[in-house]
């Protein structure tokens, strides 16, 4: 149910930067990316996952931390998407999302969060 509600924040955000704002698609991209990590953070520290396993300074750090890996995998692959392929980058965002969401799930689970 997160993961569902930070791909809507993801994607309603992206799409009102680039068709309301005229931004471009990249930029767009890093900044909804950016603004739905935070939101992440909040839904997964209050919903699925239980703190303790670090101090929260700890935990806060290693989130972000591999947020940024994911962040930099999402960015990398999006340009490479938008430029390359015949590909909306509505369809390019939806397609990454689902990779990232995997991995952030189980770094999440395994290193930051208790089960």
């Amino acid at each position: 149910m997160v993961g569902g509600v930070c791909y809507v924040v993801s994607i309603v955000l992206l799409l009102l930067f680039v068709e309301f704002w005229y931004m471009e698609v990249n930029l767009a991209n890093l900044i909804a990316s950016l603004i739905t990590i935070f939101v992440c953070y909040l839904l997964n520290a209050k919903f699925v996952f239980k703190g303790g396993r670090h101090s929260k300074g700890k935990e806060v750090l290693a989130f972000f931390s591999f947020s940024l890996m994911g962040l930099l995998l999402n960015v990398i692959l999006m340009y490479l998407m938008t430029t390359y392929l015949p590909i909306s980058y509505v369809i390019s965002k939806t397609l990454i999302v689902a990779v990232i969401a995997v991995f952030n799930f189980l770094v999440r689970k395994k290193l930051v969060f208790l089960k």
